[in-house]
């Protein structure tokens, strides 16, 4: 039987879940369907006494799940000491300041220069442009081949070094890396905040900052210079700030382990319904 996209929609929207859930919950409704119609004799050539015997036995498991088990397996019915929960309060994936996921590639002089001799090589108006349009052609390439929202953009992205580290001159003014991907904080200091919160000396470089907070996500950040050289830097993500004292924090938090402590609870309880339906034959109740 097709599963027509306006009817999951039409569950997703209603139920308040994602195209994912509401799938599961239409090939659900129709197994049960099935399984009663298998159940009255409903004369189906398609559908085998094998076939229909397991559509039952599915539905029935099903049907169990909904009443017994999922119930009393909610958000709100996760302990607020459960060790999971807990655990989780302190891990950077689910705890933290806005993080922007990102990958860049960066024209610089060679060699290991010192942050003084790095800063002047890189100020000069000469080598600067050099590294602009250097960075430039990378930058038509990726347009061209890489599909920034691909889980492997990073990776496209920096196969074009290959073809544009120069043609092997030890003397080439601007050598290309690869950085990343990474999540950065770019609010982060480098030193403790000041009594009121303020920063004195930001972890980040200033025109950095400024140019990833600008655009599109995902997308393409340059190239634009800094001291440290030139930049083209690929925005994959931003991920909200996720603290304690934010609205939702908690909401966010439990549906964040629900999956994984729904899942473990479930074990659990299949496994004593198991202890149960056997000392339930060894006592002859069955």
């Amino acid at each position: 039987m097709p599963i027509h996209a306006e009817v999951v929609d039409g569950i997703a929207a209603r139920d308040g879940i994602d195209g994912g859930a509401a799938r599961s919950r239409v090939i659900d409704t129709l197994r049960l369907v099935a399984a009663a119609a298998a159940e009255r004799g409903v004369d189906d050539p398609a559908l085998t006494e094998a076939r229909r015997s397991h559509l039952r036995r599915t539905a029935l498991a099903r049907l169990l799940l909904h009443t017994e088990f999922e119930p009393t397996h909610r958000l709100e019915d996760i302990p607020p000491g459960d060790p999971l929960l807990q655990r989780a309060r302190s891990e950077q994936r689910f705890v933290h300041p806005t993080v922007h996921h990102v990958c860049q590639i960066i024209a610089a002089p060679p060699g290991a220069l010192e942050p003084a001799e790095l800063e002047r090589r890189t100020a000069d108006p000469t080598w600067r442009a050099l590294a602009l349009a250097r960075v430039a052609d990378v930058r038509r390439h990726v347009e061209a081949i890489v599909m920034l929202d691909d889980d492997d953009a990073c990776t496209r992205m920096f196969a074009k070094l290959a073809l544009e580290r120069g043609d092997g001159d030890d003397d080439d003014p601007v050598v290309l890396r690869s950085e990343g991907p990474g999540g950065f904080d770019l609010d982060a200091c480098s030193v403790e905040p000041g009594p009121a919160g303020s920063c004195s000396a930001p972890r980040f470089a200033p025109e950095w900052v400024e140019a990833v907070r600008t655009g599109p996500t995902p997308g393409l950040r340059g190239p634009f210079a800094s001291r440290f050289g030139v930049h083209l830097v690929l925005v994959r993500e931003i991920l909200p700030a996720n603290l304690p004292d934010d609205e939702g924090f908690e909401a966010r938090l439990r549906a964040a382990v629900h999956p994984t402590w729904r899942a473990a609870a479930a074990g659990a309880w299949i496994a004593a319904l198991r202890t149960r339906h056997a000392a339930l034959i060894a006592s002859g109740a069955e």
